[in-house]
């Protein structure tokens, strides 16, 4: 099914429209994967806990908690084989 098939045959003014917006998001995902790529490469380079410090106190907290979560599913797991 095309895109069409969804919202029905589109004006060249719409599919024009639809097309920056689909390049624009695709800029946008292109970008966040850049970012994300460095931001590994400091991680690396500079360390898990001296990269942390500088992040704010929100982001911290949240790659914090999602830590805490894996590492107690882990736990969690291997205790029930017990």
């Amino acid at each position: 099914m095309s895109r069409d098939d969804y919202i029905g045959v589109s004006s060249p003014e719409e599919e024009e429209e639809w097309e920056a917006k689909e390049q624009q998001q695709a800029a946008e995902e292109a970008h966040k994967h850049f970012v994300i790529q460095e931001f590994s490469a400091i991680v690396l380079s500079d360390g898990a806990a001296s990269t942390l410090g500088q992040m704010t106190e929100d982001a911290r907290h949240d790659i914090k908690q999602i830590v805490l979560h894996e590492y107690m599913q882990r736990l969690t797991e291997a205790n029930q084989g017990l």
